[in-house]
């Protein structure tokens, strides 16, 4: 997945940083190309997490319930998008985040790692 992330990145001309954590959040994989912004490196896995414990893509909360959500899961909740959940079966196994580039670029990377899956 972060293969197919970067090879994504690269042919769109963009540094980010790549995440994928578990079910339960821990990260299991992560890159920062060369020139991501730093920033991009907590709010890519943020995204991740996001998207894995939420079961949604990230981007989808409303506005009025981010700072309960940032209460509740201790500051690792984002309503950026670019964090997709991974789903097999039915059941979320994982989570993918991409950050750093416009949003929409971000969103595009994220897809390319779930593409990698067949997903």
């Amino acid at each position: 997945m972060l293969s197919a992330g970067l090879e994504k990145a690269t042919a769109m001309g963009t540094p980010v940083s790549l995440a994928v954590v578990d079910a339960s959040g821990e990260l299991l994989a992560f890159m920062r190309m060369d020139g991501a912004r730093l920033f991009s490196a907590r709010a890519t896995i943020k995204k991740a997490i996001t998207s894995a414990s939420q079961k949604l893509p990230t981007g989808y909360f409303p506005k009025e319930g981010e700072v309960s959500m940032q209460i509740r899961m201790d500051g690792d909740f984002t309503n950026i998008p670019g964090g997709f959940p991974i789903v097999v079966e039915g059941q979320v196994v994982a989570g993918v985040g991409a950050g750093g580039a416009k949003t929409e670029e971000d969103v595009e990377i994220a897809k390319a790692m779930l593409a990698a899956l067949g997903m």
